[in-house]
This record gives structure tokens, sequence and C-alpha cells, in this order.
């Protein structure tokens, strides 16, 4: 009878919790629909082209390729291109496939945070961080902005849930969960094996049991891990010839390396100009010699104007390696507390907040080594920020949902306080269930609404916003004007992706090799954009137009700027005495 009636409670229980999430999915998914509809859309975001543009080739067995690079793309990883070209078969269309599978992982991050903070704190903490995540304007965007950054979030806190699961009940099965989970989020950004490894670590050190057994748990973690991450590495092995776990660090080190040689004044390359003499700007820019130059034979030397294996292959010297480490650490440890302190993370509100739920209270056993966890996972993604010598706010993105879970702690704790300070006082006409909830609801307001205008002027998101829907005029009108793709020289994937064509950098390099270098990469349409600052040339040819009779002006851009952008036909070498069409002809 006892025993049938335990039955019965936890069914009860559990039709309840099933309830419960799919409320909070349900009106996660409703806000994030209505906020696309109200914000809008404009052109593809950059990654949201390169994604798109590999599930579009993937579904026509073309391959593992992109529109930024020559050969296969090794720099993003697989997961979010195959859901696309997945979806694609739903939705009939690739670009509504890729926000759609975005809006749906996106929609489950408000429910990940309950249940994280269910197991942290307690219920009302959790119904504070499920709201927090479900409006935070930041998560909101990412919810329809085809960035990894949004995907990645939900599968890592996926993978934190399912870590403070094993901490609690230890076993072999729940751990290779562990292990299946930032397979997964690996699968979105290879940044996920740190936080697993520190899972592991967990493992050995914070559950029950012989070492025997808890050195099973952590290797069946890292062994459902490795068999999920294994034919990623297997690629790159085949592409490469190197076993690594990603392409992308190899590049941003190769591209470190260029950018610190071209800063030490040397050469990286016997072959190849230093980035002064052969650029002709008016100051030098080493960053865009490490990714866009070329040499006097017109081959590309700087990262992105080579094949990603090509790169990949090269071995840079631990020397080099460590020193461009140090430099990045030296660099981006400022940067990362001035994105703390910016307004679009919501600061001084959030981290204030953060600040007081993690530590108003002691940390008592058995939750202590659950929240350690909580709190080193988002150390490993702003470490791994320190591998680059330059920055952009995307990286902290990751940090906001991690913060906001202390946050909704520290909302809760403020509550009890305020109730407790002034329920001594005896003012009638404020009750304690009032001041427990009116000075942490204003808090809880501030942290939504606060980083909002922030938030919306970050060029990650006014970059598919409506704003750039002259972008996409752009990229449509070329793909009209051909039956087959075109090469399209440009800064940024998204007009290419618009015109169904493949993108050609502007090289890094002198106006005379700048002009050549157009037939030799066979060159169908230069675009030039009035806003960009390059070298000399482009500056040149912004004023002055292309100086060459094959450039032929066919397009200017109209409405608000008439004439930002500037469309160019680049005819291949003509015979003798024979002249290109007239402008606009």
């Amino acid at each position: 009878m006892f025993a049938r009636k335990s039955a019965q409670d936890r069914l009860k229980t559990w039709r309840s919790d099933l309830l419960v999430s799919c409320l909070i999915v349900l009106v996660s998914f409703v806000v994030r629909l209505a906020a696309l509809w109200h914000w809008g859309t404009g052109a593809i975001e950059s990654d949201g082209a390169e994604y798109v543009r590999i599930a579009q080739n993937l579904r026509m067995g073309v391959g593992y390729v992109g529109i930024v690079t020559p050969g296969r793309e090794l720099n993003f990883s697989p997961l979010i291109p195959f859901l696309i070209s997945a979806a694609s078969f739903v939705t009939g269309s690739y670009v509504r496939a890729g926000r759609l599978v975005c809006l749906v992982l996106g929609s489950f991050l408000p429910l990940l945070g309950f249940g994280i903070a269910s197991r942290l704190f307690d219920r009302r903490a959790a119904w504070v961080a499920a709201a927090l995540m479900l409006f935070h304007p930041l998560l909101i965007h990412l919810s329809f902005t085809m960035l990894s950054e949004g995907p990645y979030a939900t599968l890592l806190l996926s993978a934190v849930y399912v870590v403070l699961l094993a901490l609690n009940r230890p076993s072999i099965r729940t751990w290779c969960l562990v292990g299946g989970a930032f397979g997964l989020a690996y699968l979105v950004r290879p940044e996920a094996a740190a936080p697993l490894l520190i899972a592991a670590l967990f493992a050995l050190m914070a559950t029950e049991g012989k070492l025997g057994i808890r050195s099973k748990r952590a290797a069946a973690a890292i062994a459902v891990f490795a068999a999920l991450s294994l034919p990623q590495v297997i690629f790159i092995y085949k592409s490469t010839g190197k076993v690594r776990l990603d392409g992308k660090s190899a590049l941003v080190f190769a591209e470190g390396a260029r950018i610190s040689a071209a800063q030490a004044g040397h050469r990286w390359h016997d072959d190849e100009p230093s980035a002064g003499p052969n650029v002709e700007s008016w100051e030098p820019w080493p960053e865009k010699w490490a990714s866009s130059a070329i040499n006097d034979k017109l081959e590309g030397t700087g990262v992105w104007m080579r094949p990603n294996a090509e790169v990949i292959r090269e071995t840079i010297p631990p020397k080099e390696l460590t020193r461009i480490l140090g430099k990045a650490t030296r660099r981006n440890i400022p940067v990362l507390l001035e994105q703390l302190s910016s307004k679009w993370l919501g600061a001084p509100f959030l981290p204030a907040l953060a600040l007081l739920g993690a530590v108003r209270r002691p940390w008592r056993r058995p939750l202590a080594s659950s929240r350690l966890f909580i709190m080193l996972v988002p150390v490993t993604t702003a470490g791994a920020t320190f591998s680059t010598l330059w920055s952009y706010p995307r990286f902290y993105f990751a940090l906001v949902p991690f913060l906001l879970l202390w946050a909704a702690n520290g909302l809760v704790e403020l509550g009890r306080w305020t109730k407790a300070t002034i329920a001594p006082a005896g003012r009638p006409w404020l009750t304690p269930i009032m001041s427990e909830f009116i000075v942490p609801g204003l808090l809880a307001l501030a942290v939504i609404l606060y980083p909002l205008k922030g938030v919306r002027a970050l060029y990650e998101f006014t970059e598919g916003s409506p704003s750039s829907h002259l972008v996409k005029e752009v990229g449509l009108w070329i793909g009209q004007q051909q039956d087959r793709p075109a090469r399209i020289m440009y800064f940024m994937p998204p007009v290419v992706f618009h015109a169904n064509g493949q993108l050609v950098n502007f090289p890094y390099c002198s106006a005379e090799l700048a002009l050549r270098y157009l037939d030799a990469a066979r060159v169908d349409y230069v675009v030039l954009h009035r806003e960009a600052k390059y070298t000399k040339y482009y500056e040149e040819w912004l004023t002055r137009g292309i100086p060459d009779p094959r450039a032929q002006l066919v397009y200017e851009s109209s409405g608000a700027n008439p004439g930002e952008y500037l469309v160019y036909r680049w005819h291949p070498a003509l015979p003798e005495g024979q002249k290109a069409p007239k402008n606009g002809g």
C-alpha cells in the first residue's frame, strides 16, 4: 500500500514537473517568436552565411565547404550546419532553417536555468532564474541570430545540468550522459572540451565511492565524448594530416603569429614582403596583413587567403606560441574587466547581484562541489579568449547565463534581507510579502531592461537587423545578373551569400598588385562600401573609381545614403583594341 502510494506520488511529481517544463519552453518560444516579429531581420549574419552555405553544400553533395575560404571549411564546427541542413527539409529555406534551429535551441535555455537553479539553490531562485533567462535581451537576440553562441549556451547548460545530476547521484550511466552532452556542445564550439575535463576531475575528486569506481565514471564521460568527437577528429586528420580536436585554434594561432611578426617589423615568410612597403596604406595594419596579404606572385599568404588545411599543416614554434599566449593574456585581461562592466551585459546590476548570490551565504556540502563547478565553467570560457590577439563582445556572451544563475539567487537573498530588515519597523502599509518582492522585482527589471539598448547596438546584432537591408539588396541584385555563381570581392560574406556567390577577400597589398589580383582570382564583381577603411588603393577606388578599363560601374545603391555601395563588373583581359561596355551598360 505504501509502495503504491509512493509510486503515485512520484507519478504526480513527474507530471507536475513535465507540465512546468512544457510551460516554460512554450512561453520562451512565444516570447522569442514575438521578439523576432517585432525587431525583424535583414541580411544574413556573417557566421550565418557560412553555416547556411555549408548546409547547402552538404545537402547538394559538394562536401563541407563554405563561402569564406577555398577548400574544406575547418574553422566552423559541424553540428549547426547539419541541423540547418536537416531543418531545411521542413522549412524549404536554408535561412529560415538556420533561424529555426537557433530559435528552438534558445527556447530551452530558461528551462535549463530553472533546472540548474533548482539544484543549486531553491524553487524560488529557480523561477527567478527562468524569468531572467526568458526575458534577458541578449539571450532573446541570440535566439534568432545565426551565431554559434546561442546554441552553444543551451548545449553547455544542458551539459552542466547533467553534471549536477551526476554529482548528486553518481553512476556510470549518468557520467556517460555527461560525456554525450559535452560532446554535442563540442560539435558547436570546440572549447567545450575544457569544462568536460573539469567535470571528469570532479568525478574523480567530488563523488562517492572507491577510487576505481570514481575513475570509471570519469573514463566513461571522456570515452563517450571521444566517440562523439572522433568523426570530426578524423575529418581534420584527413584534411591536414594532424590529429587535432579542432582547426579553429590552429588558425587563430597562425593569424596571431603573423600579427606578432608584423608588429615586430620582420618577415614571417622569407618570400613575402613585410607589412609596410608592399601596402602603400596610410598606416600599417598588421591584422589585415596577417589575414589578407598576398605576395608578388599573387599567391595568398594571409591566413584567410589560403585553404584552412594548408594553414593548419604549418607548425608554429613552441616559443612563438608561448609568446602569443602571454601577449594575448596581458591584452585580454583588461578587456575582460571592461566587458564585465559594459552596458550590454547589464553592469553594474547583473555582476553585483551575481556576486551577492555567490557569497551571501557559505557553501556547505553537498552543494559546495556543484556550486564550485558552476563557478569554474565560465572561467574556461573567459580563458579561451586569452589565446587571441583581438577581442569582440561575442567572446563573452556565454558568461551571461551563468551570471543570471547567481543573480537569481542574489535577488532571492536580497528579498529575504529586505523582509527581515523592514519587518521590525512595523509599517502597516508595507506587508512582509511586499517588502520581500518590491526591491528585488525592481532590480530584476533593471537587469532585463537596462542592457536592451546596449545589446541592440552591438555589431553582432546590427549586422543582421533590418538596418542591413541594403546589404541584402546589393547581393540579390548581383545574383540576378547571371545564371552561375559569381566570384565577388568584398570584406564580409552576407553580400556574397545573397548573391549566391563565392567570397574573394580584398588583398592587403599595393594598388598595382590589387589590380593584377582581380584577374588571378577570377573575380566577377567588386563591391565597395563607402564606410569601410582599408588601404590607400581602396580609398582611391572609392573616390576615383577602379583605374582600369575592364572595371565597369554597374550598380549604385539608393536610399538614405545614395552610393553607399558601389558594384563594379570586372571583365577578363580583353583582346587588344576592344573596350569594356560603358558604365551602366
